[in-house]
C-alpha cells in the first residue's frame, strides 16, 4: 500500500517519490531506527531497537514502491564477552563498510560493535566523551565515510544551541572530534549516510504533540570544524511517521535516491513506513 503527502518544505534538491506502510505479522516486528540499502537500491537491512534486524528487497514500478519480500526476523547474537550476559536491545545505528563488515551503535551502552566478515563481534575503543552521554540520548545516528572512517552522532549537545558533536574513529588513528554540526531548534539527528561523492546527509527528527516531522541536511566534510551543512528537506508535522533511518544510494543512471524507516515505537497509532525521495546531485 503506497501512501503519504507532498506537504513537505522542499528544497529545489529533493523530489518526493513514494512512502510504503510495511506490515509483518511477526512479533516482535517495530522499532525500525536503520536502514542500509545494497548499491543495487533493492537490497535492505533494517536494524530495530529491540535488537534484531531484517534483510529483504524492495520493488518498484516507475520509480515508487509497489512491494516489498523480506526474510525472517533475525536477533542480533552478541558474545556475552561484549557486554556480558544481560541481553541489548539499545541497538540504533547500522552501517557497513567496504571490506563487508557491519556496525551496530548502542545509545544506552553508548558503544559500536563491529562483525568481521568471519562472524566475530568486537568493540570499537572506548571515548571518555562517549561514555559520559546521558543513556538513551547516546549514539543514535551512525555511518561510514568512504574512506572507512566510522562516524557516530549522538542524539544530544550540551545546550539548545550548542552544536552537536561528530565523534569520529579511523583505524590506526583512534577517535577525533574535528567535526560539529550547527543545531537547529527542535531537530535532533538520528540516522546518518554518505552518497557516492563523499557527502554526508543527517536526518534530524523533531516532535509537535500531535506528530513528527524531519529535516535532512548536507554536509561537505571538506569544510571541517563547525558545518551548517545545506537543508534538503523539512516536512510538516504528520508528513510521514517517526522517520529515524536514513540510506542514500544511487540509481543506474547515476541518480541519487534516499529511502527513509520509520520507527513505530511499537505503537497501534504508529506504522513502520519506507520513505523515498529523489536527490538532486
Amino acid at each position: 500500500m503506497t501512501t503519504g503527502s507532498t506537504e513537505t518544505l522542499e528544497s529545489d534538491r529533493v523530489r518526493f517519490l513514494s512512502s510504503f506502510e510495511w506490515h509483518k505479522d511477526r512479533k516482535p516486528f517495530g522499532g525500525y531506527s536503520a536502514i542500509k540499502l545494497a548499491p543495487n537500491g533493492k537490497d535492505f537491512v533494517v536494524l530495530s531497537d529491540r535488537g534484531h534486524v531484517i534483510e529483504g528487497s524492495i520493488f518498484r514500478h516507475e520509480g515508487k514502491i509497489i512491494g516489498l519480500r523480506s526474510k525472517d526476523i533475525a536477533p542480533l547474537q552478541f558474545p556475552h564477552s561484549l557486554f556480558g550476559k544481560t541481553p541489548k536491545a539499545d541497538t540504533e545505528g547500522i552501517a557497513r563498510d567496504t571490506a563487508g563488515r557491519l556496525y551496530i551503535s548502542f545509545e544506552h551502552e553508548n558503544r559500536i560493535a563491529r562483525l568481521d566478515t568471519n562472524g566475530v563481534w568486537s568493540l570499537l575503543p572506548d571515548h571518555p566523551e562517549i561514555r559520559d552521554l546521558p543513556r538513551n540520548r547516546g549514539l543514535e545516528a551512525l555511518a561510514i565515510a568512504p574512506d572507512g572512517a566510522v562516524l557516530a552522532i549522538p542524539e544530544v549537545s550540551d545546550g539548545l544551541t550548542t552544536p552537536f558533536t561528530v565523534y569520529r574513529f579511523r583505524d590506526g588513528a583512534g577517535w577525533d572530534t574535528a567535526l560539529r554540526l550547527a543545531r537547529h531548534p527542535g531537530f535532533l539527528p538520528v540516522g546518518a549516510d554518505f552518497d557516492a561523492y563523499g557527502r554526508l546527509y543527517v536526518l534530524e527528527r523533531g516532535f509537535a504533540g500531535f506528530g513528527f516531522f524531519s529535516q535532512v541536511r548536507r554536509f561537505d566534510l571538506r569544510d571541517a570544524g563547525l558545518m551548517q551543512g545545506e537543508i534538503l528537506l523539512t516536512t510538516a508535522p504528520r508528513t510521514h511517521d517517526n522517520l529515524e533511518g536514513l540510506s542514500i544510494w544511487m540509481t543506474e543512471d547515476k541518480a541519487l535516491r534516499m529511502t527513509l524507516v520509520s520507527d513505530d515505537n511499537f505503537q497501534r497509532f504508529q506504522k513502520t513506513e519506507i520513505v523515498e525521495y529523489a536527490i538532486s546531485n
